[in-house]
């Protein structure tokens, strides 16, 4: 006899929709041909997007938080790291800003739409990451695809002092790279 074989077997789990405002389960991204776009640097701290990720539905962004080792504790204010100072950590804030005047905006911790209603508009959060005392790259998603035009990333994180601070790029990459995306089978 087989140590599982006198348990009861899991239940498995209720069958979940998964909605286009998702990062997607059955697909393969189109890589954004960029460079690092630094949106901000001090003395202190720098945070940049280092890569991009298209699909048919929407962005995946890979941000990364560098911290400089005499900054004191950046485990502490690290975007999506531990919360032991949630005020600093939270003071981190990340955003989009499309050609047509919408925006999309994040906080470590936050902002994941309800799973059953359509947004009412543009969504943007934090869904994987981790790193280091001195270094973080989380994973951001952003729905719906952004319109043709300039595409702005924006942030501030006051604990560390960076105000608003921007960088940009033309959304053609990203919608072009969208169309590269390879979807494996349908969602379920």
């Amino acid at each position: 006899m087989g140590f599982f074989d006198d348990l009861p077997a899991p239940k498995p789990a209720p069958p979940r929709r998964h909605h286009p405002w998702e990062p997607p389960e059955a697909e393969f991204p189109g890589i954004v041909p960029i460079d690092t776009l630094l949106l901000a640097r001090t003395d202190q701290v720098a945070v940049a997007v280092t890569g991009l990720s298209a699909f048919s539905a929407g962005i995946e962004i890979f941000l990364t938080a560098r911290i400089r080792p005499s900054a004191g504790h950046p485990e502490e204010h690290l975007p999506g790291g531990p919360q032991d100072l949630a005020a600093s950590r939270h003071s981190f804030r990340f955003g989009l800003q499309f050609s047509d005047g919408g925006k999309a905006a994040g906080s470590p911790g936050g902002g994941r739409p309800d799973h059953d209603a359509e947004p009412a508009g543009p969504v943007l959060y934090p869904f994987a990451g981790g790193g280091g005392p001195h270094s973080f790259v989380s994973r951001w998603w952003a729905w719906p695809l952004p319109p043709a035009g300039p595409l702005e990333f924006v942030c501030e994180w006051p604990a560390f002092g960076i105000a608003e601070s921007r960088a940009g790029i033309d959304a053609q990459l990203i919608l072009d790279a969208a169309r590269r995306s390879i979807r494996l089978w349908p969602e379920s």
